[in-house]
């Protein structure tokens, strides 16, 4: 006979059937502290996604893995399943924006995260909790309309193995609560009111970028311009077939009142208690005037225009102000970020046609800059905002 049971989840109801395996059902649980689980046999048809034990380890299926995943470890299969999960729960929760962030409670108000390459934040997450903050999650977190974050009680997971300096406390915290494991991840379970309960909110309070660099000394926390955030926040984020005219319209209210912040460290739980007293001892305002590294949404920067050749900005395109930086919806939905020279170069095509002579001669008077380098600049500009069908040649 087969042992099946049906789980059901807040906010989801009966969602996943899991057939022989009853260590990826006690697994899951533990993962899940703040979301309760409710257990019971299967019946009926069952729920879109379902995992059964295989001779190899397990089968995972659902609307995302139609094919199907084999996977090797309870652990393992808990982390695809939260996956699926979550992304379920954003997904029929249509006022919530899903982002990729992880997010602290610090003094009543959520500091986020957004995802970065490799840059910890995961291990960060799991070091404001050894160093008795309260966590949102470590990897999701819902976005109301109102600009609150909403906990999903996901624990967080600690990829495998922890690197040799940490902190020797943050290590034997995450030693001490550990939950579900293998070789490559584990579930790290603050105890008491260490997690968020799905549903709790509470409002944002900054955003911080993180850099790591283990070659530092001490960590230290910039202020940064906060289109350096939003940048972050539109590429990191699960609402994917949002329009982008809808993702500014969530997005930039909320940047316009944030702080965004640069913590660069070394070291985890020196970089908690660094970060903690710079929020405390200096409330930033939004908008700092911190190091901003100008970047756009073109995957390939194409050669410079000829200068002689004359432009016009598009009618399509639709801009969107963030203190002294610029915002552009191309017409097919890409999102551009100016920097000065690239808002010059946009304003002044939208008063009149102009070549790329002609734009470096007045930007280069404006700055007080030689013509040659501004109008080679100006070029490369033209060429990208073309590319992005954002300005049209005029013959």
């Amino acid at each position: 006979m087969v042992h099946a049971v049906d789980l059901s989840l807040p906010g989801l109801g009966r969602c996943l059937r899991v057939q022989q395996a009853p260590e990826v059902v006690a697994a899951l649980t533990q993962a899940l502290p703040g979301w309760p689980v409710s257990i019971a046999p299967a019946r009926g048809l069952a729920p879109a996604i379902r995992l059964r034990r295989t001779p190899t380890g397990y089968l995972q299926r659902s609307p995302q893995l139609p094919r199907g995943l084999v996977l090797p470890t309870p652990a393992s299969a808990v982390c695809s399943l939260v996956a699926d999960l979550g992304g379920d729960r954003l997904a029929r929760a249509p006022d919530l924006l899903g982002l990729h962030a992880a997010s602290v409670e610090v003094d009543g108000r959520l500091v986020l995260f957004p995802e970065s390459h490799r840059a910890g934040k995961s291990t960060l997450a799991v070091a404001f909790a050894a160093a008795g903050f309260r966590l949102f999650g470590d990897d999701v977190l819902g976005l109301t309309v109102d600009g609150e974050g909403v906990a999903l009680g996901i624990a967080p997971r600690l990829r495998l193995p922890l690197p040799e300096t940490l902190a020797p406390e943050l290590s034997d915290y995450a030693e001490a609560h550990a939950g579900p494991a293998d070789a490559r991840y584990r579930f790290v379970l603050p105890r008491g009111e260490g997690l968020a309960a799905h549903g709790e909110s509470a409002p944002l309070g900054a955003l911080v970028l993180l850099e790591r660099d283990d070659a530092m000394a001490a960590p230290e926390v910039l202020a940064l311009r906060p289109g350096e955030g939003l940048q972050q926040l539109l590429t990191q984020h699960f609402a994917h077939h949002t329009a982008p005219e809808a993702l500014m319209a969530r997005l930039l209210p909320l940047m316009r009142r944030l702080p965004c912040l640069l913590l660069r460290y070394a070291e985890p739980l020196a970089a908690v208690r660094c970060l903690a007293d710079a929020l405390r001892r200096d409330t930033p305002a939004p908008g700092g005037a911190g190091p901003a590294r100008e970047r756009t949404a073109l995957a390939e920067t194409p050669p410079p225009v000829e200068p002689r050749r004359r432009w016009a900005a598009s009618p399509g395109g639709r801009v969107y102000p963030l203190g002294d930086e610029l915002f552009l919806i191309d017409p097919g939905g890409g999102i551009h970020r100016l920097n000065a020279t690239g808002q010059a170069v946009w304003r002044l095509l939208r008063e009149e046609p102009l070549c790329g002579a002609e734009l470096g001669e007045l930007l280069a008077a404006h700055f007080t800059a030689p013509v040659a380098p501004v109008t080679q600049d100006v070029c490369r500009w033209l060429a990208q905002l073309a590319q992005a069908g954002l300005v049209t040649a005029v013959e």
